[in-house]
């Protein structure tokens, strides 16, 4: 009887899947994500945005398929190689934004290094202190970087 009861719960777990936009983030990444909220924050507190960003799930999953497809095709875009748009990427992952944002960079070593290339750079500074973001996700393919900066409706 305990075997079965254990494999008719296995089964049932296995057929659970997460909806679109609420899927764990690997415990690797939370790390970098984390570390990178920080930094944002420092940088938003610097320009009187005391409010942290709250990390978003789906944001995380279109910051991570974008930098994915960079990384794949090797190029850096804000425009996805199938011609979608940040908005595009947000809303398959479930995502209904009334503000978005997006930073991408290329070539840093670390979170430190890609949101201090960011941080020098005047439009995406700006994107990085908007006052209207309150969510975000971040995400790293190979030495391609993703931000997206976004406030729900």
């Amino acid at each position: 009887m305990i075997r079965f009861t254990a494999l008719l719960l296995v089964t049932a777990l296995a057929a659970c899947a997460p909806a679109p936009g609420t899927e764990r983030v690997p415990l690797s990444s939370t790390g970098m994500i984390a570390q990178a909220n920080t930094l944002i924050s420092v940088q938003r507190a610097g320009a009187g945005i005391l409010r942290p960003l709250v990390h978003s799930p789906a944001l995380q999953a279109a910051a991570q398929a974008h930098a994915d497809d960079m990384s794949a095709t090797g190029g850096i875009s804000h425009t996805g190689s199938d011609g979608s748009s940040l908005t595009d990427r947000v809303n398959r992952a479930g995502y209904t934004a009334c503000f978005t944002a997006e930073n991408v960079a290329q070539g840093q070593t670390d979170t430190r290094s890609a949101i201090a290339a960011w941080t020098n750079s005047a439009a995406h500074q700006a994107n990085m202190v908007n006052p209207n973001a309150s969510q975000f996700g971040f995400a790293r393919a190979g030495n391609t970087w993703v931000l997206v900066l976004a406030r729900p409706c």
